[in-house]
């Protein structure tokens, strides 16, 4: 007998066909224990569902899941064609809302899941973090804690959902953005990691490790740090287990904009206060970031070759607060006024030696910081060879200016590829401009023996055309020359021809115009080596067909008495 949709058992119980139903996308639950319910399923068996489940109908007279889902599942393994339901006309909000509610409640509900959950009540405007303190009777820090496991990666989630990480390591890792979460994952937590694996270690252990790896200390930039002071991303913000370590910056990607963008207004302030002397970087221990944009601004940046001297920095005046007694301070006072008259000898000399030539000033780009210096130029080599003099500070303005000009040139190249792709060009007609274009790039195929019919006086087997030289030959182009182009342009593009592909099949065309006899040549001497390849395997083919045919005439053998007997035996027994 059929089930009806909806049958009345009791008061406010209905029986429901389990064929109606479907599951609920708003349930937080996503894993079900195969085993656990298939405890449940015989328990149901025997028992029957002793607790309704929650639905709501939907279109079609069909009905949802509000709560109960397990029980539903193990129903289905049961075989009932019925379960006791509660039916309930709520709106889609309530539905979520009860849903979450219920199965939050519930104590097999993974971390992940709950983090969700809780994600999705304040994400529909009726919770915050207090409400739901006071719903689930939990502490405002067990709620935020769950919450921030959902910027989880994919991969250290289900790390958390299987047990092979603790709630404790999977919070001090939640704190850290998806880049770091990534290297944490690859480098120490991923299946198969056989050196410095960090499964099983202690979450005070984790957080130690991945500020020591992941984050730089703020201490050693010069910017302004007070967002730094409030931002989630400083370690000093996250009450790690770290002793000591606080203070470092987690953002690496904000990090490396503010220490960028800092050095490079700290540059162009000095180039304002020394406009005669070049920014430079050493091999090592430079910003890359700064130097490009600078570059892209317009300042030329040198690397130097060798080593340059650090200018002395200006020593610090003692503050009279920071000192518990006269005396003390007065000391201070006899010590820095030293050790500024040293200071002072110090750059007296290093102007003089400038002046002299003996020197050249430079503000290096460093890692972290700009700093003034200076290198000792040299007129002659150890063996009397003259070296380069260095530049005199108009030189030094003029050369700059020039690479200014070559930059704004470079920019505009490298925007007009981009820009000209996405012009249409489809309807103009092709000139002759564009058509010696083609000339120039067609040249590179050019092959040296045609060197001298496009003007080109022999200059040995190791020279090639330069750009000036394409320049020069596209300029008075005659047919014959423009034919010699396209034709080693083809002869070029042959060097792709294989087998029976269609560049072999054009290069056989080509050739039949242009060298029939000598094609001809070549395909008898190579017809020739197949026609007698193949007139052997037609031998050794017919040889093969007449010995088949030989074995087909030949009668049957009478088989041995032992054999004979067999069969019968055989059938008898299929029989």
């Amino acid at each position: 007998m059929a089930t009806t949709a909806v049958q009345a058992v009791e008061k406010n119980i209905t029986s429901v066909a389990l064929a109606d139903i479907q599951s609920s996308s708003y349930n937080p639950r996503k894993n079900f224990d195969e085993t656990s319910l298939a405890e449940l399923a015989e328990s149901i068996r025997q028992q029957g569902v002793l607790q309704p489940i929650g639905v709501r109908p939907i279109a079609d007279n069909r009905f949802e899941i509000v709560f109960g889902e397990r029980r539903y599942r193990a129903s289905l393994m049961a075989e009932l064609a019925e379960i006791p339901a509660t039916v309930m006309e709520i709106s889609d909000e309530t539905a979520e809302e009860m849903a979450i509610t219920e199965n939050l409640h519930r104590k097999d509900v993974t971390p992940i899941e709950e983090a969700n959950a809780y994600q999705k009540l304040i994400d529909s405007g009726r919770h915050d973090v207090q409400s739901l303190t006071v719903q689930f009777g939990k502490t405002e820090a067990y709620i935020r804690t769950r919450l921030k496991f959902v910027s989880l990666i994919p991969e250290i989630a289900v790390l958390l959902e299987q047990d092979e990480i603790t709630i404790s390591v999977a919070s001090e890792i939640c704190r850290y953005g998806e880049e770091i979460q990534r290297e944490v994952y690859d480098q120490h937590l991923k299946e198969g990691v056989q050196y410095n694996s960090w499964r099983g270690m202690k979450a005070s252990e984790v957080a130690q490790s991945i500020e020591r790896q992941y984050t730089a200390d703020l201490n050693r930039y010069s910017f302004d740090k007070t967002l730094c002071l409030s931002c989630p991303h400083n370690t000093n913000n996250m009450m790690l287990f770290c002793e000591g370590s606080c203070g470092n910056c987690a953002n690496r990607a904000c990090l490396v904009e503010m220490n960028t963008s800092h050095l490079t207004e700290k540059a162009m302030r000095l180039m304002e206060q020394h406009p005669a002397v070049p920014l430079c970087h050493e091999s090592y221990n430079y910003n890359e970031a700064v130097v490009d944009r600078l570059t892209a601004i317009g300042y030329e940046v040198e690397s130097l070759k060798t080593y340059a001297t650090k200018y002395p920095e200006c020593p610090q005046a003692p503050q009279k607060e920071d000192y518990d007694t006269t005396e003390e301070y007065e000391e201070a006072v006899k010590d820095y006024e030293q050790k500024l008259n040293g200071y002072t000898e110090k750059c007296e000399a290093i102007r003089t030696r400038s002046e002299a030539g003996e020197i050249s000033l430079y503000l290096r780009i460093e890692s972290n910081d700009i700093t003034l210096c200076y290198v000792a130029n040299t007129a002659t080599t150890a063996n009397g060879t003259a070296t380069k003099m260095p530049l005199s500070p108009i030189e030094k303005l003029e050369k700059q200016d020039k690479r200014n000009k070559e930059i704004a040139l470079e920019k505009t190249v490298e925007d007009t590829k981009k820009r000209i792709l996405e012009v249409d060009m489809s309807e103009r007609k092709f000139g002759q401009d564009e058509e010696k274009m083609v000339y120039f790039f067609l040249l590179s195929s050019l092959r040296k023996e045609h060197f001298n019919e496009v003007g080109i006086e022999d200059k040995g087997s190791y020279y090639y055309l330069t750009s000036e030289d394409k320049m020069r030959i596209i300029e008075n182009l005659t047919a014959k020359q423009k034919a010699v182009i396209r034709r080693d342009y083809l002869i070029a593009n042959f060097k792709d021809a294989f087998g029976n592909n269609a560049t072999a099949s054009l290069l056989l065309d080509f050739a039949q115009k242009h060298m029939p006899e000598e094609l001809a040549n070549i395909q008898d001497g190579y017809n020739e080596v197949y026609e007698k390849r193949h007139q052997r395997i037609e031998e050794k083919k017919a040889a093969l067909q007449e010995q088949a045919t030989q074995e087909a005439e030949q009668p049957d053998e009478p088989q041995p008495e032992a054999e004979a007997q067999t069969e019968p035996q055989a059938e008898e027994i299929a029989a």
